[in-house]
């Protein structure tokens, strides 16, 4: 009987969805590029100057989508472990209509010190779990930043809001503040909402779900404000030298020390791999450089010419062929477009029948195949897609939609 019992938990484990906790690795890194660029245009150095990273969780979602809680747990997580050193002070808040109690606010701030792995425990320990008692979902993103910029005030804050949707939704009864709040304004003379998105994320931050039938791409949003002067208390050393002396030394200390006998076979090893990474460089069409598409980021350095490496689609896409998605709110969760390296250019196709691209750069297209030139002197590119979904009742409604395209040359 105890083997059956553990034969069935064992199976109903197997057929629960689980959150790919490395799938949103790729978006963390975006999002931390994005938080030192930000830094470095208001002023401030993050390599050399402490930060308050005040990470604030969304959870109207949270009982109805669990895993999409965890996903936004996860990535906090991964920021702080990644980007956070010793001398930084953490943050955790929760919101919905406005900012929620969880727990008493002054436990919730936490200040990294030098043990890596007893930092990371308790600062995931920091992160909200629950909705709001009584919670009708939703969230007022300019009401929430109007009231965390108030608290947080010193100029090293880094206020990262983590949502389902980075645009306010609530129910009907509900009142959102809206952008054009005076509340809202105020706040933007003193901080910079970082933009990345056409919806007003600062980044997307896709992530993969594995279920028993097949993988699922769902994807959160990232809005965040930096104090238009940051300043912060200057660290004992840079910040990447600290992040080098966490986790990364502990593994280097691991190696053997008596290296020197293989070391010649090593050097040897690496100079035949780079041999033969750069003999598929050259038989592949891989521009060098990168692609941002809506906020998510793809390295066209190794990619074969002439196969689709991305699909443009709605939230719940299933990937397939692996593709990496593109989710772009308010798409149905099919593939809308393929894109492809052909030469040096990129190609997009449309592939739906009902939501097609028609326009690049404000130019009909002729059919539904748009090639990009990918040239330093011309990066920028907008997308627009147009047609008509089913909408409430199963009438059509009309939708258009422009996609922002940007070519990153690499070095």
């Amino acid at each position: 009987m105890a083997l059956l019992l553990g034969s069935a938990a064992a199976q109903d484990t197997q057929g629960k969805p689980e959150l790919v906790r490395d799938s949103l690795s790729p978006a963390v890194d975006q999002l931390i590029a994005q938080i030192q660029k930000g830094v470095q245009q208001s002023g401030g150095d993050l390599e050399r100057q402490q930060a308050h990273w005040v990470m604030a969780f969304s959870t109207g979602h949270y009982k109805a989508d669990p895993l999409g809680a965890q996903a936004a747990r996860e990535v906090a997580t991964q920021l702080v472990d990644r980007a956070a050193v010793q001398g930084d002070q953490v943050s955790a808040r929760a919101w919905e209509m406005d900012v929620w109690e969880y727990r008493n606010p002054a436990s919730l701030t936490f200040n990294i010190g030098q043990d890596a792995a007893g930092d990371r425990e308790q600062v995931a320990a920091l992160w909200p779990t629950t909705p709001e008692a009584g919670s009708l979902g939703g969230h007022d993103t300019e009401r929430v930043a109007a009231t965390l910029t108030g608290e947080f005030n010193d100029p090293s804050t880094i206020l990262v809001l983590l949502t389902n949707t980075a645009a306010s939704v609530g129910a009907s009864s509900s009142e959102l503040l809206g952008t054009s709040a005076p509340e809202y304004q105020q706040v933007l003379q003193g901080w910079t909402r970082l933009q990345g998105t056409q919806d007003g994320a600062t980044v997307n931050l896709p992530y993969t779900v594995k279920s028993p039938t097949g993988e699922l791409q769902n994807q959160l949003q990232a809005v965040v404000f930096i104090p238009k002067t940051f300043t912060g208390a200057s660290l004992a050393q840079p910040r990447s030298e600290l992040l080098k002396a966490g986790p990364a030394a502990a593994q280097e200390a691991q190696k053997p020390a008596n290296a020197g006998p293989v070391l010649g076979l090593l050097l040897g090893a690496l100079v035949l791999g780079a041999l033969a990474f750069f003999g598929r460089s050259l038989l592949r069409g891989g521009s060098r450089g990168s692609l941002d598409i809506e906020g998510t980021t793809f390295s066209l350095r190794d990619l074969r010419a002439g196969q689709p490496f991305a699909v443009i689609a709605g939230p719940g896409y299933v990937a397939e062929n692996g593709r990496s998605p593109v989710l772009i709110p308010g798409f149905p969760p099919e593939a809308v477009a393929e894109i492809s390296l052909k030469g040096k250019d990129l190609q997009i196709g449309s592939v739906h029948n009902a939501l097609r691209l028609d326009a690049l750069n404000g130019q009909t297209l002729p059919g539904t195949v748009a090639t990009v030139p990918l040239r330093p002197s011309q990066p920028d590119h907008v997308l627009e897609f147009s047609g008509e979904l089913p909408g409430p009742g199963g009438v059509p409604k009309p939708i258009r939609r422009k996609i922002n395209l940007n070519y990153l040359p690499g070095e």
